[in-house]
């Protein structure tokens, strides 16, 4: 059961690390390349656009982040106190944003996102998985 707390506690600082660095890994050249294809799936060709584009997807960094210090806090106190209850608010929350911002992501022919989600999902829902019996 420490491996999964631990596991699900690193993606999380994951999560806060990432969420802060976005707003200035949306301007490094290696990111260019996820803004091309956001950009081709919503028409978009100016550079002004692109700005806007990076803009939106650097502001929502902190929100990452927030999410992150909340799982923190959320996977620190269900291990403390294991109780059938914590272990579902964990998947809940999980399968609440992954589900939904996957949908809505499709629905925009976002598919990378989907992806990433789905990949951050099983990572989080697999080691849930298997410590389920440990929660009473």
């Amino acid at each position: 059961m420490l491996y999964a707390k631990r596991w699900l506690q690193c993606l999380a600082i994951a999560h806060i690390i990432g969420g802060l660095m976005l707003p200035v890994v949306v301007q490094l050249e290696i990111a260019q390349p996820y803004f091309r294809v956001m950009a081709d799936v919503f028409a978009l060709n100016s550079t002004q656009d692109l700005l806007f584009l990076q803009f939106l997807v650097g502001i929502f960094g902190p929100t990452i982040a927030s999410w992150g210090v909340l799982f923190w806090a959320v996977v620190t106190q269900s291990f403390a106190i294991p109780t059938k209850g914590a272990w579902w608010l964990m998947i809940l929350a999980s399968v609440v944003w992954a589900v939904y911002d996957s949908i809505y992501s499709s629905f925009y022919g976002l598919w990378i996102n989907a992806l990433i989600n789905g990949m951050v999902f099983v990572c989080i829902v697999v080691p849930l998985w298997c410590v389920r019996h440990e929660f009473e």
